[in-house]
């Protein structure tokens, strides 16, 4: 199992003043409010978009461990902005992993296997199956590589998989 994003979000308790965005260093943020309403904040592992709501959102991380470390850098870049002190730490909101069964998958055959229940498959639309079971959602593919979306934590996206694997093998 290897995760490809971790997001993560919380709140800053307070708004933020774009204005004072050039206190920072130049090379930590970019802010183009004809492009996008939200400033982002570059970090060393992923990058943060703050708000002027004071909401904030962290993108790009490819580990659990990544989050504090981010959000500790994140709060030393914009501490200049704003008080780190009211700042509530970041809650996983959705975590994608990828996993591969490690053979090819007959798309069709394990489509009719699950008699289309939390199935679907239009292969003109999309090359993949895309499964909602109970444990999760996955986009399968017939190389069998399996895309798994919006998980909060490692322990469902492995069980998902996991039963996944087990109903592939069961077809194949």
């Amino acid at each position: 199992m290897k995760i490809v994003n971790i997001v993560c979000s919380g709140t800053l308790h307070q708004p933020v003043s774009f204005q004072r965005l050039p206190e920072l260093p130049a090379e930590s943020y970019k802010y183009d409010p004809e492009i996008y309403h939200g400033a982002y904040i570059l970090l060393s592992k992923g990058k943060a978009t703050i708000y002027q709501s004071g909401k904030y959102v962290i993108v790009g991380l490819k580990s659990l461990d990544d989050i504090q470390q981010s959000y500790q850098e994140f709060l030393a870049l914009i501490s200049s902005i704003i008080d780190p002190a009211r700042v509530s730490r970041p809650e996983v909101k959705n975590i994608v992993g990828m996993d591969e069964y490690g053979a090819d998958i007959p798309l069709t055959r394990l489509v009719v296997a699950l008699q289309m229940e939390h199935v679907e498959y239009e292969p003109e639309q999309f090359p993949g199956v895309i499964y909602h079971g109970e444990e999760g959602t996955a986009l399968i593919f017939s190389s069998g590589k399996m895309v798994l979306p919006g998980f909060k934590d490692m322990h469902s996206m492995e069980a998902c998989a996991s039963a996944l694997k087990e109903k592939i093998r069961s077809i194949t």
